[in-house]
């Protein structure tokens, strides 16, 4: 049969087998709105904070003057004017006796964790812009959660740094960008762009295998098939085409789909959209290589099973590189998600092209795959 006849065959199979297709099809399209709702597509407010300003306590003999006009300049910023910020109350403290109060409220706000951080501005605040000299901020933050008071303290850099622009208090003062270097810009979705480069290689691999890891084992033509002058070449290879014009349309569907729930790229949408189907080329080459070596569909779906939990736990996200042996860090190399996950943040956040290394561990790996499917495939008996 020529091999133009075996596609079309294929092709015939795939369209019979409507599960597959509707999971396919269905499943990206469904985690990805999920993901696009829940994580939103616009500003969002990180952190809450509650002030206390006791800038309108008068301060004797230490200043020239008493002033207290620069604590609103500072309540208002935070209320209005930061992006990862939202301000849950303030209070103006006048004497010990209400400051005392205040911070007790404020205590039980961030024990029973309505606010993040609270924030004490002090009796001297106003007086220390006046004379140029340096402004204390004395602030409260939970400490349970080392990696949140590290975020906070970045976050809390954002509002300084506008509040010293409107003082006019540059000088001697190192100004923190409240975003590090290759974040997500805060009007992007930056929960769904930050999940986008291990949610995708997870869904389009785990996808894919499950397309053509029953695609050899559970087709009851294929013994006959071999009578005719057709080899498992031939046959081998309509499957891979086939199944692989399937995968570029799944890719197509999760590229529009990403674009529309807000995906973010510095680097270009077609680097991007090439790294879907080479993930998706692996998945195909891995499920193929499911299918060849199983000797039943129930074998075959426990196969599929236990690689693809492989492939998570050695993604190099669950177990990270540099914490495995030396002799075990081979082990993350061979699967395809550490490669995939690596070149969707350098092209999406980093705005780089193609990084080399990766492209070719992550082909080698589905060259490696096919050829293992083919050798399985070809010493496979099959009863006629």
């Amino acid at each position: 049969m020529p091999i133009g006849g075996l596609i079309s065959k294929e092709f015939g199979r795939i369209k019979s087998d409507r599960r597959t297709l509707i999971m396919i099809f269905l499943i990206p399209i469904i985690l990805i709105v999920i993901f696009g709702l829940t994580t939103g597509v616009g500003p969002t407010k990180f952190f809450t904070a509650s002030i206390i300003t006791r800038d309108n306590t008068p301060v004797y003999g230490t200043f020239s003057k008493n002033s207290s006009e620069y604590d609103d300049i500072f309540i208002n910023i935070m209320k209005y004017n930061t992006t990862t910020w939202t301000l849950y109350n303030y209070y103006n403290a006048t004497n010990d006796g209400e400051y005392d109060e205040y911070y007790v409220k404020c205590y039980n706000l961030l024990k029973s964790e309505n606010i993040d951080i609270f924030i004490v501005l002090p009796p001297n605040f106003s007086e220390t812009i006046d004379n140029k000299t340096n402004p204390v901020l004395i602030y409260y933050i939970d400490g349970s959660d080392m990696s949140a008071v590290t975020a906070v303290e970045v976050a809390l850099q954002e509002p300084i740094a506008y509040f010293r622009m409107q003082t006019n208090m540059l000088e001697n003062f190192t100004i923190m960008s409240p975003y590090l270097e290759f974040d997500v810009p805060y009007w992007e979705s930056q929960m769904l762009n930050y999940a986008l480069a291990i949610i995708l290689p997870i869904i389009i691999i785990g996808t894919t295998m499950n397309l053509t890891s029953l695609s050899i084992v559970s087709e009851k033509p294929l013994p006959r098939m071999l009578i005719t002058p057709t080899t498992k070449r031939e046959i081998l290879m309509s499957k891979l085409i086939a199944n692989s014009a399937i995968m570029i349309l799944q890719a197509t569907e999760i590229f529009v789909m990403t674009s529309f729930f807000g995906l973010y790229s510095l680097g270009s949408l077609v680097c991007f959209y090439v790294v879907l189907i080479m993930i998706g080329f692996s998945g195909i080459c891995m499920g193929l290589f499911i299918s060849a070596v199983s000797p039943t569909e129930q074998g075959a779906n426990q196969l599929y099973m236990m690689l693809l939990i492989v492939i998570i736990i050695f993604s190099g996200t669950l177990l990270p590189p540099e914490s495995l042996g030396q002799n075990a860090r081979f082990i993350v190399d061979i699967f395809p998600l550490q490669h995939a996950s690596i070149l969707i943040t350098d092209i999406t956040l980093r705005g780089l092209s193609y990084n080399v290394e990766h492209v070719i561990y992550l082909n080698a790996i589905s060259l490696v795959y096919l050829i293992l499917a083919y050798i399985a495939y070809k010493f496979k008996k099959l009863e006629v």
